[in-house]
């Protein structure tokens, strides 16, 4: 179902679409948060996660300022906040808890140190206790909760409008980056002494990562691009800002052909071509535009290039494939003999040497190629179940609801294609991931929340009328008699 603008007033136009002081607050954390971790996209920066738990310790302000200055009435307020934020809250605890249970212990032989897993209870959280644990476990625990205040904060679409242009830029500006990167020949990001490894985009050191960042943000530009063509009084899109958001998602999704990830790749370009095809569909079958026949061509070439592209990389010849392979079943083999708790955050590096077969002997890897089952091998099946109980409930209350939000649709479709991204590589070990996938997946649900209420009734319960004989205040109900002089 289209969104529909329910008529009002202008003054009480202007009081929806201005910003509160906490939506400009969330306006830019939000922005800052984001340019921080994709200009510096370092997963293991210390001063990027000091960052996002600064503003992550701030969100608590914005909620208190948003409660006070709100100008409508705002039911649960902190008890959504506090349901919400649990997850994050419950792996830092889970985390707390398991450091009084090491595994890993060490024995001296002929005056040398060997490490060996010590015997534990598995009824109760685990961890290894490393000393950049903690920053690691409290910063992405922050980078959930700022996305999160998107669900909360924002009393209108207007909100949206103004901010994810901006975040759509930023991605499409780092991806500019990457192509010169690529046209200079260059053997590390600028500005930066790089890795030593080739597989690198922009600032991102892994072009896996990339991959799952531009999925994420070419999805969100083409779902702006498809919100312009819904405005009756838009120009053409040709004309529009629609027409920058389609050059900017092509920007973005293109990248996949020069990415040496080979599932990450694939994925980008499916569902970059997938897009497309809608966006095809949707001129040929309910635009108006006098462009619309070309603009339905042009896209359609360019999906079934890039879809061809991502077949060609899905059964592409991967030399890491074994090792990949290796690293998943290491996860598996963790997971079963640990399978409530896991072995604590950050664990699966400590441990490895204890579950790699011989072809992963002598080299390390911090992560299993796959975020699915490193998160079930470190945090367990009750680690994992708050965030998954949390993601499900939201979108089933969604679909639910019976209101066909295409923008929510669209960029919920991103939000898929990083989780199967994630079932082949581990995406979500980027801040800038991260933070990308939480807010989109945030904002699309607000969006759809306010579209389907009055704006002055999107965080409050409706009056309740109920039937007489539950009333408890006595009321007259037989006929008046009333007399004129």
């Amino acid at each position: 179902m289209e969104e529909e603008e329910i008529p009002i007033r202008p003054r009480d136009q202007l009081l929806r679409d201005t910003f509160t002081p906490a939506e400009g607050l969330l306006f830019c954390t939000i922005l800052l948060t984001a340019v921080t971790s994709t200009w510096f996209a370092d997963p293991r920066s210390f001063w990027v996660l000091g960052v996002f738990i600064i503003a992550g310790c701030s969100s608590l302000g914005i909620v208190k300022i948003h409660e006070r200055t709100h100008p409508f009435f705002i039911d649960a307020l902190w008890t959504r906040f506090w349901l919400l934020s649990a997850p994050a809250w419950l792996i830092a605890l889970q985390f707390t808890a398991g450091v009084r249970q090491d595994p890993l212990s060490q024995f001296e032989i002929e005056k040398q140190l060997y490490l060996t897993i010590a015997e534990v209870n598995h009824w109760f959280p685990v961890s290894t206790a490393t000393n950049t644990t903690w920053i690691f476990v409290l910063g992405f625990g922050a980078i959930y909760i700022v996305a999160m205040n998107l669900f909360i904060v924002p009393k209108s679409r207007s909100f949206f409008e103004r901010i994810l242009p901006w975040l759509c830029l930023n991605a499409v500006l780092a991806a500019m980056l990457g192509y010169l990167q690529k046209a200079l020949g260059l053997k590390s990001p600028l500005f930066t002494a790089g890795t030593g490894q080739s597989d690198f985009f922009a600032f991102f050191p892994y072009d896996g990562h990339w991959a799952a960042f531009a999925l994420l943000w070419s999805s969100t530009c083409i779902a702006m691009a498809l919100l312009t063509t819904r405005y009756e009084d838009g120009p053409d899109f040709v004309k529009s800002v629609g027409s920058w958001y389609l050059t900017g998602a092509t920007i973005l999704g293109a990248t996949g052909f020069f990415i040496q990830a080979r599932w990450p790749a694939a994925i980008l370009l499916i569902t970059f071509s997938s897009m497309l095809l809608m966006l095809s569909i949707h001129f040929l079958v309910s635009s108006k535009d006098p462009n619309r026949i070309s603009i339905a061509l042009c896209s359609s070439i360019v999906s079934i290039i890039t879809f061809a592209g991502g077949i060609f990389r899905a059964f592409q010849i991967d030399e890491y494939a074994q090792s990949a392979s290796s690293l998943r079943r290491a996860a598996i083999e963790m997971f079963r003999d640990s399978p409530l708790f896991g072995w604590g955050v950050d664990s699966f590096s400590q441990l490895l040497p204890f579950y790699a077969d011989d072809t992963l002997l002598g080299s390390r890897h911090d992560r299993a190629t796959s975020d699915i089952l490193q998160v079930l091998a470190e945090v367990g099946i009750l680690g994992s179940l708050p965030f998954c109980i949390l993601v499900a409930y939201l979108t089933i209350r969604y679909f639910r609801s019976q209101h066909d939000m295409q923008l929510t649709n669209h960029m919920l479709l991103g939000c898929v294609g990083c989780i199967i991204c994630a079932c082949f590589d581990a995406p979500f070990m980027s801040p800038a991931v991260s933070l990308s996938f939480f807010i989109i997946f945030f904002s699309a649900l607000r969006w759809a929340n306010l579209s389907r209420h009055r704006v002055d009734e999107a965080d409050n319960k409706p009056d309740l009328i109920v039937h007489e004989s539950f009333r408890s205040v006595p009321f007259y109900t037989k006929k008046y008699d009333e007399k004129f002089k």
